[in-house]
């Protein structure tokens, strides 16, 4: 599986943080137009409230808000679950063929218990331990099936359902698809000169959420 040092990567994840926020912000800001818009939208706090409580059970350790009270935490909030969803999703999930279908990367089963002393391992040892050619085809399956774009991918930045009509918030989405084509260029550009290229951050083959 090819591999970023932890500078590009983090370099690559704040460039599409970064942008995303300054999206979701600009979108944000146009349909709310002061904090009060928001503490007092009633569907808003309802689904922030919904998930603290169901999705974290109302822990305050977590960190998750319960209730927004300005246009700050709301634009933070978005961009926060909006990331998570997409960007970060796709780098976590779209490569586990690449990694685990070299099954010792990360055996799904040991048939025996790992070793408790150094310098014992051998082969035959390493041989007795890895799942099964049945249990080992199963695990492949699975990641392989996680890894595999869907038919119907939309990509981030792509909205082919239409809810934003006005022409201030399509120029946002437009000035924000043009932002991600400027991304993926760039590391298109970067994996000319790589022996092995890394795609799982590349806006192209991010999907606008979670599709499993």
């Amino acid at each position: 599986m090819p591999v970023l040092n932890d500078l590009e990567l983090g370099s690559r994840c704040q460039e599409l943080s970064h942008n995303l926020a300054s999206f979701v912000s600009s979108i944000v800001r146009y349909y709310y137009k002061g904090d009060e818009s928001v503490r007092s939208d009633p569907e808003l706090q309802a689904w922030v409230a919904e998930i603290y409580d169901k999705g974290f059970l109302s822990n305050p350790s977590s960190g998750i808000p319960s209730s927004l009270e300005n246009v700050s935490s709301l634009v933070k909030y978005l961009t926060m679950v909006i990331f998570r969803c997409s960007a970060q999703h796709a780098a976590v999930n779209s490569g586990q063929f690449d990694y685990y279908g070299w099954m010792p990367n990360g055996p799904s089963t040991m048939k025996s218990p790992p070793p408790t002393a150094k310098g014992v391992t051998t082969l035959q040892t390493i041989l007795e331990t890895l799942p099964d050619v049945n249990t080992t085809t199963t695990a492949l399956l699975v990641v392989s099936q996680l890894s595999n774009e869907p038919q119907d991918r939309r990509r981030l930045g792509d909205y082919p359902d239409v809810h934003f009509t006005e022409k201030t918030p399509q120029k946002y989405i437009q000035e924000f698809q043009e932002k991600l084509d400027e991304i993926s260029k760039k590391i298109n550009k970067q994996n000319q000169t790589r022996s092995l290229s890394y795609l799982y951050l590349d806006p192209k083959v991010i999907e606008n959420s979670i599709s499993i």
